[in-house]
């Protein structure tokens, strides 16, 4: 029989998407006082109403079985904060753990977007050039949009639950800021985990792209695509895309133009952040034009 109060989750890592959420959910497992979902529900996605919400509660909490005496239950899902592609999940993990923990990874929200571009070339085939695609999927531009997403949590959860990290500071500090965030969750902040040398879902050179997927990118949020995405499994989505995709290398023909067409809107953007939290993010140097994305 399970515990309910035992494998109650406390802890989650809600993105961004394309911000180095795996090392961090790694770094987090391996303290000895937190657990974090392991492979193949890494990213449950649990609380997305369109996902697997309607797997139940029973299925979630068996996620964390394997807990024990850990202070600590986490699990690390980037559609957590995919707004309003995603809508109602803040209010949802409230509902089911109001006193939880929620950690944010936010990252230069040009790199991240351009970051995004190449995980839909690969997984949602996108065909389209940079600058089309930007311009013409919103959630590109959504997900890098963090005042709005950490608004829908801030909107459930005090200010003193939520941690917002960026992935620069965790790349370039990373035992500090780790040590800052076990602080946070009240943890022995001495702990230094062992595997920070691994990094995780690296982009690669040469990126898988669907054969034909200039003209299928075109059906991306019509009425006929999202009629397709709920009659096909995900599973079939995925084989199918593996197959038809071969490698190419990644092409960045229009990656100037598209760098001037989301730092205006981002610049705003991450002043609204700013304010929000009371911080500013130097380290953000594509956004304010001091470099080129690597």
């Amino acid at each position: 029989m399970l515990c309910a109060e035992s494998l109650q989750p406390n802890l989650f890592l809600v993105g961004s998407m394309k911000c180095g959420t795996t090392s961090l959910h790694n770094y987090l497992g391996a303290h000895p006082q937190i657990f974090m979902t392991r492979e193949p529900w890494k990213e449950p996605a649990y609380f997305v109403d369109q996902l697997n919400w309607s797997k139940g509660e029973e299925w979630y909490r068996r996620l964390f079985e394997e807990a024990g005496e850990a202070t600590y239950r986490g699990e690390s899902s980037t559609d957590y904060t995919k707004f309003p592609h995603y809508e109602g999940v803040a209010e949802r993990i409230a509902q089911f753990a109001p006193g939880a923990r929620i950690i944010y990874l936010v990252r230069d929200p040009i790199e991240r977007s351009i970051s995004h571009y190449w995980w839909e070339v690969q997984w949602s085939a996108e065909g389209r050039d940079m600058l089309t695609a930007v311009r013409n999927r919103p959630i590109i531009r959504n997900v890098s949009y963090y005042a709005l997403q950490l608004r829908q949590f801030l909107s459930h959860f005090g200010t003193e639950q939520i941690l917002v990290l960026s992935t620069e500071e965790l790349s370039t500090s990373p035992v500090e800021t780790l040590a800052k965030v076990y602080r946070w969750l009240g943890l022995d902040d001495a702990f230094v985990p062992m595997n920070l040398d691994q990094r995780h879902n690296v982009s690669p050179q040469e990126v898988p792209k669907v054969i034909g997927s200039r003209a299928l990118s075109h059906l991306h949020g019509t009425v006929v695509w999202k009629a397709a995405k709920r009659v096909i499994p995900a599973t079939i989505r995925q084989q199918a895309i593996r197959v038809l995709s071969r490698p190419v290398p990644r092409d960045e023909t229009r990656m100037t133009e598209t760098i001037e067409y989301l730092r205006p809107l981002q610049r705003e953007q991450t002043a609204e952040l700013s304010e929000m939290l009371g911080r500013q993010f130097p380290e953000w140097t594509t956004l304010y034009g001091e470099a080129e994305p690597e």
